[in-house]
């Protein structure tokens, strides 16, 4: 069981935004992450293991990069370049999304379509027709409206939100307990081989990240 000295000092260690890049402050903070215990305790590997995250890349990556995102975060969008522009230049990277709606009722429900347009190979297709989406989605209309103009089939995918309810509800749930294990206080936030971010990165910064973590150097 993990300690309340242990969660404390690395809640401390996170006192960020709610939503934000990585400025001078809390890369501080994401060094002192990565030096804690935490990410160890709550299992690198069990954060990798649900099938029901979708991801992006090499099955045979020797770098997995799993982020946590909710689709109204601005920052989170702005990494979409980043992350789409290292998997460009890396093919042994691979990136897991945790659908993590932090940003109220709407943006859970828009997860919710996210989620269930994966069981029809559509999870890609409707990702990045969100996160290209300038500025907030205003309402589950007008989600629904870019999953149409993204070629999702909205007849299945009613089906699908119905069929696999419980199963959505879960992956949001597991996504949900990650989070507050980790200490997560906002998006974007992401663990590259057990190193915990909190916050946005330019793709040089990753790239940095990567080679430290390739040569077996520390990140500090």
């Amino acid at each position: 069981m993990k300690s309340s000295a242990t969660l404390l000092t690395l809640a401390a260690a996170l006192t960020m935004a709610a939503c934000g890049p990585a400025s001078a402050d809390n890369s501080m903070a994401a060094t002192a992450a990565q030096n804690s215990p935490l990410v160890a305790q709550v299992g690198f590997n069990d954060l990798l293991r649900d099938p029901a995250t979708p991801f992006l890349g090499a099955e045979n990556a020797d770098i997995t990069i799993i982020g946590f995102m909710d689709y109204n975060c601005p920052y989170c969008k702005k990494m979409i370049p980043e992350l789409e522009g290292l998997m460009r230049d890396d093919p042994k990277v691979r990136i897991l999304y945790k659908e993590w709606p932090i940003f109220g009722a709407l943006s859970d429900s828009i997860a919710r379509i996210a989620l269930a347009a994966g069981y029809h190979g559509k999870y890609h297709a409707i990702h990045t027709a969100f996160m290209a989406t300038p500025g907030r989605i205003q309402s589950e209309q007008e989600a629904r409206r870019l999953a149409q103009a993204a070629g999702i089939d909205m007849a299945q995918l009613d089906r699908d939100l119905t069929t696999h309810r419980a199963a959505i509800d879960a992956v949001i749930l597991r996504n949900r307990r990650e989070a507050a294990a980790l200490a997560l206080n906002g998006t974007p936030a992401f663990v590259i081989n057990g190193n915990l971010i909190p916050g946005g990165m330019s793709q040089q910064q990753l790239q940095a990240v990567i080679f430290r973590i390739r040569s077996g150097m520390p990140l500090r």
